[in-house]
């Protein structure tokens, strides 16, 4: 019997009544199931050795505390394939593997003895302070300065996580049309990208944010990140995106893209995200490369 370790990030006043389900509907497909609260204790990160699986129920940030970990386990440590079962508001790794939130946790459980192995790249950063990773994108614009508008938002009154993707459409809008450009400059291959972004990304998977698909390209095990970039002279145009896709019109948007398997950053924005964590701007130059096959993923 193969052993999940459930690590769980419960919202208020579910977490009794979702571990009793999530731990009866594991066990019922076949598997020896332990439970760990990620929100509460840190034990379950000395526990990862007794599992075959590890199973990760709540959002993208939850999936990148416990890759967190994983990340720092050497060549020695048997790797764990990863299950997620999606309880966030976006998902975007789970939209990512294919894994769909309008199914329930038992109908997704029942399913992972179909699935497939997914291997995930992960993006590491470096500069001469700090070393980092992401699994989604990292970037400098409008994408962190709506995750500090967000985080000042009172949202008690929006009712379900598609009304809340909605909303932060409409902030990223407003945001589109204040926002300041900022110089950049890139150097990948050999060849050098400059000049005044709204937007720069460098993406590991397809969207970010509030599902936004900046990459639709993007594969998980290529090898390669894609580069997104939106100039000043595009405002308008990336403005008019966002609101066609607030009212569900068919939206199209020329992204200007590269890939590249390592690249060197400077930019001047004093705003950075890395994955939906809103950081301080790292020094630059920063230098971003892949690492191949570090996790793999039921998809």
């Amino acid at each position: 019997m193969q052993q999940a370790i459930l690590l769980h990030n419960p919202g208020a006043g579910d977490e009794d009544h979702l571990k009793s389900d999530l731990v009866k509907s594991i066990e019922a497909a076949g598997y020896g199931c332990v439970y760990f609260s990620v929100k509460k204790e840190d034990t379950w990160k000395q526990q990862l050795d007794q599992a075959d699986f590890a199973v990760v129920a709540g959002g993208d940030g939850t999936v990148r505390r416990v890759v967190k970990e994983l990340v720092k386990r050497n060549a020695l440590d048997k790797k764990l394939p990863i299950a997620l079962l999606p309880m966030g508001t976006a998902n975007n790794l789970c939209k990512t593997l294919g894994i769909d939130r309008d199914h329930d946790s038992e109908h997704l459980i029942e399913n992972w003895g179909k699935a497939t192995l997914q291997r995930f790249d992960v993006g590491i950063i470096k500069n001469a302070d700090t070393t980092d990773f992401f699994l989604e994108g990292a970037g400098y614009g409008v994408f962190p300065k709506l995750i500090k508008k967000m985080e000042s938002i009172d949202i008690s009154h929006v009712e379900t996580a598609k009304d809340e993707l909605q909303l932060a459409l409409e902030v990223l809008h407003d945001i589109i049309l204040s926002a300041k450009a900022t110089n950049y400059r890139i150097k990948a291959d050999n060849n050098i990208y400059e000049g005044k972004s709204l937007l720069l990304e460098v993406m590991n998977i397809q969207s970010i944010g509030p599902n936004l698909i900046l990459s639709p390209s993007a594969e998980t095990d290529d090898g390669l990140f894609d580069v997104v970039i939106v100039d000043e002279a595009q405002r308008e145009e990336f403005a008019q995106y966002i609101k066609e896709l607030i009212t569900d019109a068919e939206a199209t948007f020329s992204w200007k893209t590269f890939k590249a398997k390592e690249l060197t950053i400077e930019c001047d924005s004093k705003h950075m995200h890395v994955d939906d964590e809103l950081v301080l701007p790292l020094k630059n130059p920063l230098l971003l490369e892949v690492r191949d096959n570090v996790l793999e993923f039921l998809a």
